[in-house]
């Protein structure tokens, strides 16, 4: 304790304070201190008991049944507001740099399967620098144009024009020559004005000049397989419509 504090477990500051007297200052904490030896331990196990019955019902269940299910949900949206609300917020819609999980939008794959697949290893998404493959300051220029102009957003269309060609040598091979992306490699969907990491020419320029790196981290290790597959279903629904058993 620092030098002018002073801490004390006894009754006598109360009466003390009641009186009037004690310190001018004083915070006063109230807890519970009578925990016998293997007391916690004994509590958590306890838990462990009744948390094991909860899962062991949900076992024999599909995912998708359990997206359905109100209890497994409430479960769910516990386990990603403790581990994933963070970076996806509490809506599950996501921001800037990472991903909105209520719509149709996957860059990996929306399946069962692949919720759970990228929730035990993680993802590690990487678009390399790729201004060099593609030419000059104004041939970057005129591919983030023609990327634009892929969705129908607001394009100079002479630029994309002059960036079709410089597109489909440079990029369609992880977006494809539709520019509708690859979810085998993670490459986003350029046509559907979903943009990720942020939207207008500038901001595809400085993507194509930099690159950009994403990482999920693996949720293995530090969830069990009863949450993930609790959370997977719950992730899973986020981004259908709302049904309940």
């Amino acid at each position: 304790v620092p030098g002018g504090f002073g801490m004390t477990a006894t009754t006598d500051i109360l009466e003390a304070l009641a009186r009037g007297g004690g310190p001018a200052k004083a915070l006063l904490a109230l807890g519970y201190s009578g925990w016998g030896p293997g007391q916690l331990e004994a509590e958590i196990a306890k838990a462990k008991v009744e948390e094991e019955k909860i899962y062991a019902a949900f076992r024999p269940a599909a995912v998708e049944d359990l997206a359905r299910d109100p209890k497994a949900l409430a479960i769910g949206e516990r386990l990603f507001l403790n581990n994933c609300a963070a970076c996806h917020g509490s809506d599950a819609k996501g921001s800037k740099g990472f991903p909105n999980l209520t719509d149709t939008d996957w860059l990996h794959g929306g399946s069962p399967e692949k919720i759970s697949e990228t929730l035990h290893a993680g993802r590690n998404g990487m678009m390399p620098p790729m201004a060099a493959a593609v030419g000059g300051p104004e041939e970057v220029r005129q591919v983030a144009n023609y990327v634009l102009s892929l969705s129908g957003s607001g394009h100079n269309s002479i630029l994309a024009e002059l960036g079709k060609d410089k597109f489909k040598a440079a990029c369609a091979t992880c977006h494809g020559a539709d520019g509708k992306g690859m979810q085998a490699l993670g490459a986003p969907n350029l046509t559907d004005k979903i943009w990720l990491h942020g939207w207008g020419e500038e901001a595809i320029v400085r993507m194509i000049n930099n690159g950009k790196v994403n990482v999920m981290p693996a949720q293995a290790g530090r969830l069990t397989e009863d949450q993930i597959k609790v959370l997977t279903a719950y992730v899973w629904g986020l981004s259908r419509p709302t049904q309940t058993a």
